[in-house]
């Protein structure tokens, strides 16, 4: 807001107005020179680029956990901050192929399958992990992929809902206690309560297996109860056996 005075001078009234009164920080920010504000462009350009660089690391985090859905969201944060960024936007094509070729295989469709290795025997089973510690993520699913299983995981019953609305899963694999929020004996009612799940194979692992663990979970038809730390060779020969039971039990 400008000021407004005045003053008499032999008999006239002279009227002046006063330049705007500006905070000191406005003031000082109108003073700086073009080396500052480009200073200060430059750390703003570097700390979105270190933005960048971190949600990246974490989607390939996500992806080598094969957990596909926050892998997702993660590079919609990345492509956010930098439209324009080849490594996410390749990334982001990558795993949304990659959820394509699941989501078509769980719809009955005979999508083309990815090469395997020569000494692993490419199967047709997909497997869905969840348990809320990622290093157990990372190394139960590269060995059941090195044992030819097509592989999913989710960090918890929110994320194993999500992956269960688009892909059906031929063997669910899962922690029983998490952190917060419903747990996995929560999962595994809701799985046998749906039509289109409940002759999946269900599969417990857990820190602490207790006799009324094992009672109740048998009782409601758990197929196996592995204890922690899980040996990997072990669950997938659990998963190996729980399938082939089923198959016997349908024929």
């Amino acid at each position: 807001m400008t000021r407004s005075t005045h003053m008499w001078d032999g008999g006239f009234y002279i009227w002046s107005r006063s330049p705007p009164i500006r905070p000191p920080a406005v003031q000082e920010l109108l003073l700086l020179t073009m080396e500052d504000q480009a200073a200060i462009l430059s750390a703003k350009d570097a700390f979105r680029h270190a933005k960048v660089e971190h949600y990246l690391r974490r989607a390939e985090e996500c992806v080598q956990m094969r957990r596909y859905g926050p892998a997702l969201k993660t590079l919609d944060i990345v492509l956010e901050l930098d439209p324009r960024n080849e490594q996410g936007i390749a990334l982001k094509q990558s795993v949304e192929e990659r959820v394509d070729f699941l989501h078509h295989r769980s719809n009955g469709g005979s999508a083309p399958r990815e090469p395997a290795a020569e000494h692993v025997r490419k199967r047709d089973e997909l497997v869905l992990v969840v348990d809320q510690e990622e290093r157990i993520l990372c190394h139960l699913s590269e060995t059941l992929a090195r044992y030819g299983y097509e592989v999913v995981c989710a960090g918890g019953y929110d994320e194993a809902m999500e992956t269960l609305a688009a892909l059906k899963p031929d063997v669910i694999v899962s922690e029983v206690n998490f952190e917060s929020g419903p747990q996995g004996f929560d999962l595994f009612l809701w799985v046998k309560t749906q039509s289109a799940f409940a002759a999946v194979p269900f599969i417990f692992f857990a820190a602490r297996i207790d006799r009324e663990m094992l009672v109740a979970g048998k009782r409601f038809g758990v197929d196996d109860f592995i204890q922690k730390p899980a040996d990997a060779d072990i669950v997938t020969a659990s998963i190996a056996n729980s399938l082939n039971h089923r198959r016997k039990t349908a024929n």
